[in-house]
């Protein structure tokens, strides 16, 4: 038998509560908790001293739970005549000095300033079904009749689900009446009454409400000028945080919901094909960025290891194994658990240790186990050894063309042997690295290349090289960045020709200052728009043709799909121009960041369009993908010159 409302507007009306409890009888019903899911909460702000009046009982055991505990002065008051009679038949001779009494809350007939406690438990979410004016009325009567009743210092104590239009009215209310506001949350009471249908019990294991529970805690002051009602959110039973806005407490509640409603519906999911991933900021910084990312992986296979939290140090996050999607389930698969959370930790916090990481997100990990196992499972916390931090920052600071940028050098291990890389990253697309260079002894090693796709990119060049194509000798990268290809080409080649262009002229300030670029005669930084650059070199006819362009520029908008490069650089007349650009006998490699397989079909038959050779490599563990291009046919064997169809290695 259905004895819950089949929709949220029957809470309100008394012909439901009055057929409710005639069909549920003495059997006790539990709104958002039971006394042992509540009590520490309810202890901390009741005092047995306390006149306590407790509004819309039903036939909750709460009200005989806290007589039995000490809390013997109580009122309670229901509109229900059947369930007041039946509540005063079961109590009047074991719990003699409770009262109860049918009355309507809004209409109260209780002398003014007589108790020291208002408690209600769902009774305001009952009340208040809806944000329509009628309820906004109902509620705000009550309010008013509460503030009535209560003596100066008294609290008024309500448990709810704070549901968008109740947290606005009810807080607005009172922080408008001069009152104390604070809310907690009640973890314990968001665990399910057990269902008494042994097949519900199947269904309901380890099941938590969607929605958390609050207590929401008013005490009474007379309202001062110039004196601004003091407002405080507990996540837990530990941290009261005093915040300075009604907003900024919606905030924390909203944040609070919509996290719980995410976990409950990932604990609930057993395969999530797509990476679910959550931010999670410290309210009590003034960093503006996330201090921990999390990413739910679930392998599409049963396996007997079924959770697992993996830390990826600070500095490793844009590694392709933790920074993409193929990557993570790699390592989901390596590590063998059915479903494993991948954290990041935010760059711009500091953490002590690994321990200390798994102190702080214990609560939060476990909320997002899987479905049917026990609430106290174990849950491990994986790591790439002990250490936590292994990001050191150089230099930061902002850019009008790129935003805000951090150089820092990370370690990592090298055949057993650590390593020092320096990095740029744009903190727009923080995972990705813009520029890295391999530190020797203090210094940029300048014969080491650290980024893969620029490899590629060189061992195409060499391959050319040693065909002694004489056209290469003049090589355009469009894309300086860090200047670690420019500068790696003109000491692997001293005597070509090697032209840098950025647009940025900070980003050639920070390739000299951070990352060994030193321009010379055959060493040449360009500040210019790489678009502009190449058109303006085609239109003129005694322009210098070069043997090689190399296009290795990033993308600011990560909606698009292709993250390098830019759409500007893959239009037909651009494309048009590096063709130009290049001598008879040149090439042009391409750096492509594309998930989007259409639209890297799209790019590379556009390319076809203008060069008679297209051929695509792919670079094993990464995203990138680096595609040459020839005007003409080379004299080279058989299958290098059928190259209408990309050449995948």
């Amino acid at each position: 038998m259905n004895l819950l409302p089949k929709s949220s507007s029957e809470f309100s009306q008394q012909e439901y509560w009055e057929k409710f409890f005639k069909t549920r009888g003495k059997k006790a019903f539990e709104w958002y908790g039971t006394y042992q899911q509540l009590y520490s909460v309810l202890h901390k702000y009741i005092n047995p001293r306390d006149n306590i009046l407790v509004g819309g009982c039903g036939n909750s055991a709460l009200s005989a739970d806290l007589y039995n505990a000490g809390f013997t002065s109580m009122t309670n008051v229901d509109i229900s005549e059947t369930v007041i009679e039946q509540m005063t038949k079961q109590y009047e001779k074991t719990h003699p000095l409770m009262k109860f009494k049918a009355m309507d809350l809004l209409e109260m007939t209780l002398d003014a300033e007589t108790f020291s406690c208002f408690l209600d438990k769902g009774t305001l979410d009952a009340l208040m079904s809806d944000a329509n004016q009628e309820s906004v009325e109902r509620a705000e009567k009550m309010f008013k009749e509460i503030d009535r009743v209560l003596k100066v210092g008294g609290r008024y104590v309500c448990i709810s689900l704070l549901q968008e239009h109740i947290l606005q009215c009810l807080v607005s209310y009172f922080h408008n009446l001069g009152w104390m506001i604070r809310v907690c949350r009640c973890e314990e009471a968001e665990h399910q009454e057990d269902p008494t249908d042994s097949r519900q019990k199947k269904q309901a294991a380890s099941s938590r409400f969607p929605f958390p529970v609050f207590t929401v805690v008013c005490t009474k002051f007379k309202k001062m000028e110039r004196i601004t009602p003091l407002l405080e959110f507990c996540p837990d039973e530990k941290n009261i945080e005093r915040l300075s806005s009604v907003d900024q407490l919606k905030e924390r509640v909203r944040s609070v919901q919509h996290f719980a409603t995410l976990c409950h519906q990932i604990s609930h999911d057993e395969k999530t094909s797509q990476d679910v991933f959550i931010e999670l900021m410290d309210p009590k910084s003034l960093k503006k960025t996330p201090k921990y990312t999390l990413f739910i992986v679930d392998r599409q296979c049963k396996s007997a290891q079924k959770f697992a939290a993996f830390v990826v140090p600070q500095g490793r996050e844009t590694d392709w194994l933790f920074s993409s999607h193929e990557g993570r389930r790699q390592l989901a698969d390596s590590a063998k658990f059915q479903r494993l959370l991948v954290i990041h930790l935010g760059r711009d916090h500091q953490f002590d240790s690994l321990d200390s990481v798994q102190t702080e997100l214990a609560g939060i990990v476990s909320s997002l186990q899987p479905q049917g196992l026990p609430a106290n499972t174990q849950i491990p916390f994986l790591s790439l050894g002990a250490q936590v931090n292994q990001r050191k920052e150089i230099y930061r600071a902002a850019s009008e063309s790129t935003g805000d940028y951090v150089i820092e050098e990370v370690e990592e291990e090298n055949d057993g042997k650590p390593v020092i890389l320096r990095r740029l990253i744009f903190l727009s697309n923080p995972n990705v690295i813009q520029s890295e260079a391999r530190m020797k002894n203090g210094k940029v090693d300048l014969k080491h290349l650290a980024c893969q796709h620029h490899l590629v990119m060189v061992e195409e060049l060499r391959q050319h090289l040693d065909a002694k194509n004489p056209a290469l000798s003049s090589i355009l990268v469009l894309g300086l960045g860090g200047g670690a290809l420019c500068t790696y080409l003109h000491q692997a080649y001293p005597h070509f020709k090697v032209d840098g262009v950025e647009i940025d002229p900070i980003m050639v300030e920070l390739a000299e200052k951070y990352f060994g670029f030193k321009p010379s005669e055959n060493l040449r930084p360009h500040i210019a728009d790489g678009l502009a650059f190449v058109r303006d070199l085609a239109a003129t006819e005694s322009g210098e043709r070069y043997g090689c362009i190399m296009l290795d520029v990033d993308c600011k908008d990560r909606s698009l799909g292709i993250s390098c490069p830019p759409p500007s650089f893959l239009d037909s007349n651009f494309i048009g121009s590096v063709k130009q650009c290049l001598n008879p006998h040149g090439f042009f490699f391409m750096n492509l960041v594309c998930r989007d397989e259409t639209k890297r079909n799209n790019v590379m038959e556009m390319l076809r369009k203008s060069f008679e050779i297209v051929q695509m490599r792919k670079i094993k563990g990464e995203v990138n993908e680096i595609i040459r291009c020839h005007p003409l046919a080379l004299s080279t064997p058989a299958k290098a010159r059928n190259g209408r169809k990309p050449l995948k290695k």
